[in-house]
């Protein structure tokens, strides 16, 4: 089954696709700064009472502290958003999927899990700092390793800043239905920067992380 990135209609040149998702693997350039669609990675928002033991059941960290990203390896991480709410985000290569096993669609034994088909995109370079202070009211400047909820370029959106310096990277991932508008704003403000699209292949190998490019 065919899963459309909601940035579809910004690319061109696409000739893989990543777990059902047509995307741009690679560009064969460096710019300076760079906007990476990262939407066919997998999310899930747990939410209920049952929410931590059903993730330790399945042999997962339980955060305690609020908006921390706990790392799980190979880009995936967790995230607790609440007091019975979670926030699973997989990496490239499917492992935490393959952790959790199959994995219900809605409301099931005292929890609700959501499939998060977000725009998710990365943001990073030499001008990535300066656009985030144009995009994002937020004071990110001492912010690392944190998972927030604000606004981008007006629209709500979920937010990792990871790394630090001017080596920052943005992940910023939105509800579908505005991410079309979001990828267009930001990769605006990366053409601003002499900047442009980077490939999901390019993105992870610049990171030595294995990925799941066909």
């Amino acid at each position: 089954m065919t899963r459309l990135s909601p940035a579809h209609a910004c690319l061109a040149h696409i000739t893989h696709s990543v777990d059902g998702m047509p995307v741009v693997l690679r560009t064969g350039a460096a710019p300076p700064t760079w906007l990476a669609d990262l939407s066919p990675l997998r999310r899930w928002l747990v939410r209920g009472g049952e929410a931590a033991a059903w993730l330790a059941a399945r042999d997962l960290p339980i955060p305690e502290q609020l908006f921390r990203a706990h790392d799980l390896g190979a880009d995936a991480f967790l995230v607790r958003t609440g007091r019975a709410e979670f926030f699973l985000h997989d990496g490239p290569g499917g492992a935490l999927r393959a952790k959790l096993g199959e994995i219900p669609d809605g409301l099931v034994a005292g929890m609700r899990i959501v499939v998060r088909d977000d725009l998710e995109v990365a943001l990073g370079g030499a001008g990535a700092d300066r656009l985030m202070r144009e995009f994002c009211a937020l004071d990110l400047a001492e912010v690392e390793n944190q998972f927030l909820f604000t606004r981008v370029a007006g629209t709500t959106a979920w937010l990792r800043v990871e790394g630090e310096g001017g080596r920052r990277c943005y992940r910023i991932g939105c509800d579908p239905s505005y991410g079309e508008y979001l990828f267009e704003t930001l990769l605006e403000g990366v053409h601003e920067c002499a900047g442009d699209i980077t490939g999901y292949a390019d993105f992870y190998d610049s990171r030595g992380i294995a990925h799941d490019a066909s």
